[in-house]
């Protein structure tokens, strides 16, 4: 029932990518490939020269600490100096890869969301969110998608069944 305000061009403030990736040992890999696509491939500089400013928000602390490796990976190569160039930049204007409880008043033009969690090796979904379970825990995401002045991207692993048909799913699991 939300009307927005009518605009003169294309603008999609939410952009959901369902990655479909394995959640192993904590982490998603391609979750964390999928960011560092983003980063490279969808974050363009503005009209006045300046990328928007960009923060990175995980689920849990691993899958933080595995896009903030596969970022200084890269670092080493040569053949990723524009990438690396970016993420420099970017760095200046205040780029951050935090997980959810650690995010709290940062705001930034765009935010990037690993939900983290998915389908194990073995083929099962558990419903285990971390802090998100937690009696508070819907206030963590309230607080990561309201850090997002303009755009966020929503990578997520989360069989889509899970959450548009949860009363059945939970049901099942019952």
């Amino acid at each position: 029932r939300l009307k927005p305000l009518p605009n003169n061009f294309e603008y999609v403030p939410i952009k959901y990518i369902q990655v479909n990736g394995t959640f192993f040992d904590h982490t998603n890999d391609s979750e964390a490939e999928m960011v560092i696509s983003i980063l490279d491939n969808n974050i363009n500089r503005l009209p006045n020269g300046k990328y928007p400013t960009v923060g990175i928000a995980t689920f849990n602390i691993a899958q933080r600490n595995l896009i903030k490796s596969k970022i200084l990976e890269r670092q080493k190569f040569s053949k990723y100096e524009e990438f690396n160039n970016k993420i420099i930049e970017l760095e200046e204007q205040g780029l951050f890869i935090k997980n959810l409880e650690n995010i709290q008043g940062d705001e930034r033009d765009v935010i990037i969301l690993s939900t983290t969690y998915g389908i194990s090796k073995d083929g099962k979904f558990s419903q285990r969110f971390g802090p998100i379970n937690h009696t508070k825990g819907y206030k963590l995401l309230n607080v990561i998608i309201t850090r997002a002045k303009f755009k966020i991207y929503v990578c997520t692993s989360i069989p889509e069944q899970v959450f548009m048909d949860y009363k059945s799913y939970l049901l099942a699991e019952g």
